[in-house]
């Protein structure tokens, strides 16, 4: 048997591969965290064996990163096991008076593989691990969002703080219409009012038309320049 010890990293990773007795049969060396680099450490494995079921494979649960060489070291049917960094630790105090390296990491990675004294860490199956991933960034996306949204609106409240009078809604199609072409009061004063009153009503799908626009104005506008919306 092969123990094939891979030390997890962002942009490459470090393989060290022992044999049964836990004798070094391969130092350790670079591969890069592509598919380019995935095809130099399995080229490096046949020249021992092209049995694969002599082959076992260890790494750590680092990040994300270890994802996509798992993926293609499970689809090329070799037997991956993933464990939690917390369970190596202990054999790296054995070896606390050497220097932390990828390579050092990479052989005690290998070493707990092989005295297999380990817990794996749970992989889900692709399908629910590629919802889980959805869900999760649909999560932060709509987290992003709303934070934009407070930010913008507490800078609109800064500079336009009679806007919320024309729209109880910011974020609508018609008002960000509005606020791409006139960012503050004093833009809007300059405006054209036919230009304005026809960026309304086109943008609002028709729902402002004039008499219910001027009707919203002069109820609930109070502008530092009152007089900007009184032709529409």
């Amino acid at each position: 048997m092969f123990f094939v010890g891979i030390d997890i990293a962002k942009r490459s990773h470090e393989a060290v591969i022992t044999d049964s007795e836990g004798k070094i049969v391969q130092k350790s060396f670079k591969f890069a965290n592509s598919c380019a680099g995935y095809n130099k450490l399995l080229e490096c494995i046949r020249r021992f064996t092209t049995h694969r079921n002599q082959i076992v494979f260890g790494m750590e649960a680092t990040g994300h990163y270890w994802l996509a060489l798992y993926t293609r070291l499970t689809k090329e049917g070799y037997q991956v096991h993933v464990i939690n960094p917390l369970q190596s630790d202990a054999l790296r105090n054995l070896y606390i008076r050497q220097n932390k390296t990828d390579a050092h990491d990479a052989f005690l990675i290998a070493e707990v593989i092989r005295f297999g004294r380990f817990s794996e860490t749970k992989v889900p199956q692709e399908k629910a691990f590629a919802f889980r991933e959805l869900c999760r960034n649909r999560f932060y996306m709509v987290d992003t969002v709303s934070d934009i949204k407070r930010k913008v609106s507490a800078l609109l409240d800064q500079v336009f703080p009679e806007y919320s009078k024309i729209f109880s809604r910011v974020f609508i199609a018609c008002s960000i219409e509005i606020l791409s072409k006139y960012a503050t009061p004093e833009n809007i004063s300059k405006a054209r009012l036919d230009i304005l009153s026809s960026l309304i009503i086109r943008s609002s799908n028709g729902y402002f038309g004039k008499a219910k626009l001027r009707k919203r104005l002069e109820t609930r506008l109070e502008l530092r320049t009152p007089a900007v919306f009184t032709l529409i």
